[in-house]
């Protein structure tokens, strides 16, 4: 009985443990309908860059979640109907500081989080129970760019076994993980913008400490790591949170390609609506924002750059501001301004209008996570040190090629919506751009003024997949400043499958013209057809053979069967079967869908 609860508490140990350890035929068309012309639904301009958010101590993130183990117990081999543990997490910062971090003086915050996850009336090999895990885990995140630093996780495992009226706690182990990061993980890269990519090479040394009757203790790692993001859309993230309705999604990935998980930024609540965590032994973390709780700015700090987008070793000015939170300039506010990546740290104090003027050099040094599109974006940081600190943050973006204009049209950066049947989704790389007959799309195309000064108004030709093209207007845009041109189109009923085109071309004699024009594409395919034959009437016993070999997709596709019906316990039992041929058996009489 002993070696039995051994091997049982010990993959749920381990299983808890890796947790918190990694942290898409020809066919005869006639003529399309004449009502599909693309329309323009809307021309927008944005000059609020998606920057750093400033965090202040007690900020507060409230999440709901849930862990998804059944890959990883299918894999494991444990007998068991547990599939997730529900809980929830809160993160708050607690402590302002300076510290060093790769030699470097940084400000960084320390975020504390408390996490709690429990699944009752499981069952493991047999035994009956509850099952409980508590984190609490303390982070350190550089202001600068919110990359983090380190992590420390403390996990307690119970298991409470069923006995009688009872249940007996089990302690499966407590585990301590230390983990940092050098360079810092930069899980961001400041300012967002859709179709902005980057990855970063960095090492990561973890410790472990702890006890545990059932596994032994990891030894102490030192490993290389690669780590690859993406923005890959802007919009509605799931989660019906005030203020949320257009979040930016950060996908992300290792150095194989394998996904590693996502998280939905919101600047209105400065940090992540939704986070998903996909860990390569076969489970996945969700979280999601239940509520956000600001600390009160009695006062707010804000920097204005001269040149958000700026050559390298150019000396530019910035304004720090201090206000009350009615807005009213505060006067005679010293602050610390610093620009850590050059070492320039200069004490300030702002005038009667409640500003403060500066001016430093934005050097030559690249960061850490190396995008293609310039040589890095560094922070910008301004703080009251006091026994209640207040911080301000900003961001430049030094780049070699640098034009006094240059409108870029990012076909990377175009957002997707389709409706179909009353249900909107965001589209992007992991959920595919593919539509089917009758879907409304609506198309978000980005025009990046990536220059230094104000980009004069121009036209942006747009064609869509029928060939017919329409002119949007574009503003007058500052440097960084963007312009949105939403579009909409209505599948045809009789389009033809396959990838529909649409382009775009900007009408301007800039200082780059190679990137002035883009296009993106669209797959138009079709629902596959389920089509299931098997004997209505079989004897206990029997094998049942499911049959869905007739299905086919209309477009042409690849398809694959999910095959699901009710066990003798009454649990829905789902299987994925590539040859859409499926087997099962029942052990006793009964009626089963």
């Amino acid at each position: 009985m002993r070696s039995q609860d051994r091997l049982t508490y010990s993959l749920v140990f381990l299983l808890i443990f890796s947790i918190f350890s990694g942290i898409y035929s020809p066919e005869i068309h006639s003529e399309l309908e004449e009502n599909n012309d693309i329309k323009i639904e809307s021309i927008s301009k944005n000059n609020n860059l998606i920057d750093i958010p400033a965090w202040k101590i007690n900020d507060r993130w409230n999440y709901n979640g849930y862990l998804d183990m059944v890959d990883f117990i299918v894999d494991s081999g444990v007998n068991t109907n547990l599939q997730t543990l529900t809980g929830t997490l809160q993160s708050t910062v607690t402590e302002i500081y300076i510290t060093t971090v790769d030699n470097s003086s940084s400000l960084v915050y320390k975020v504390e989080s408390e996490g709690y996850y429990e699944a009752n009336n499981i069952n493991l090999d047999g035994q009956p129970g509850d099952l409980e895990v508590n984190m609490d885990t303390v982070s350190i995140i550089r202001a600068s760019d919110l990359a983090t630093v380190s992590q420390e996780a403390s996990i307690d495992i119970n298991f409470c076994r069923d006995f009688l009226w009872w249940c007996i706690d089990v302690s499966v182990g407590t585990l301590e993980v230390d983990q940092s990061y050098s360079p810092p993980l930069e899980g961001y890269d400041f300012p967002l913008s859709v179709g902005e990519s980057w990855n970063q090479d960095y090492t990561v040394t973890t410790t472990y400490d702890g006890s545990s009757d059932y596994v032994d203790i990891p030894e102490d790692t030192v490993s290389q790591r690669t780590a690859n993001y993406e923005i890959v859309s802007q919009g509605f993230s799931g989660v019906s949170y005030a203020s949320c309705a257009t979040s930016y999604n950060i996908s992300s990935t290792n150095a194989d390609g394998d996904e590693t998980g996502y998280k939905w930024f919101c600047p209105a609540v400065r940090g992540d609506v939704k986070m998903e965590t996909i860990e390569s032994l076969g489970f996945t973390a969700v979280h999601s924002l239940s509520s956000y709780q600001a600390t009160s700015r009695q006062k707010v700090v804000s920097i204005d750059v001269e040149f958000p987008l700026s050559p390298i070793d150019m000396e530019i000015a910035a304004w720090v501001n201090v206000t009350n939170s009615n807005g009213n300039p505060l006067a005679n506010e010293q602050l610390q301004f610093r620009y850590e990546i050059e070492g320039n740290i200069q004490t300030i104090t702002t005038a009667s209008n409640g500003s403060a003027y500066v001016t430093f050099n934005t050097g030559s040094s690249p960061d850490y996570s190396n995008s293609g599109d310039d040589l890095g974006s560094h922070g910008i940081l301004a703080w009251i040190n006091s026994a209640n600190p207040h911080t301000g943050a900003s961001t430049v973006t030094i780049d070699p090629n640098v034009y006094e204009i240059d409108l870029y049209v990012n076909q990377d950066g175009v957002s997707v919506e389709r409706t179909r049947e009353n249900l909107t989704l965001t589209l992007d790389e992991n959920v595919g751009f593919n539509a089917i007959r009758d879907d409304s799309i609506t198309f978000s195309i980005p025009v990046i003024n990536r220059g230094l000064r104000f980009s004069p108004p121009t036209i942006l030709e747009i064609e869509g997949p029928d060939g017919t093209t329409t002119n949007a207007n574009i503003p007058a845009l500052s440097s960084l400043e963007e312009a949105r041109v939403e579009v909409s189109w209505t599948v045809p009923s009789n389009q033809p499958f396959g990838e529909t085109v649409t382009s775009f071309d900007i009408n301007i004699n800039d200082g780059d013209s190679t990137n002035n024009e883009g296009e993106f594409i669209l797959f138009i395919g079709s629902i596959p057809v389920a089509l299931l034959s098997m004997a209505e009437e079989i004897l206990t016993l029997d094998e049942l053979t499911i049959n869905g070999i007739n299905s086919y997709d209309p477009d042409g596709g690849n398809f694959y069967c999910t095959f699901s019906l009710e066990s003798l316990e009454g649990n829905i039992i789902t299987s994925e079967e590539e040859d859409c041929v499926y087997e099962y058996t029942w052990d006793d009489d009964g009626i089963f869908n």
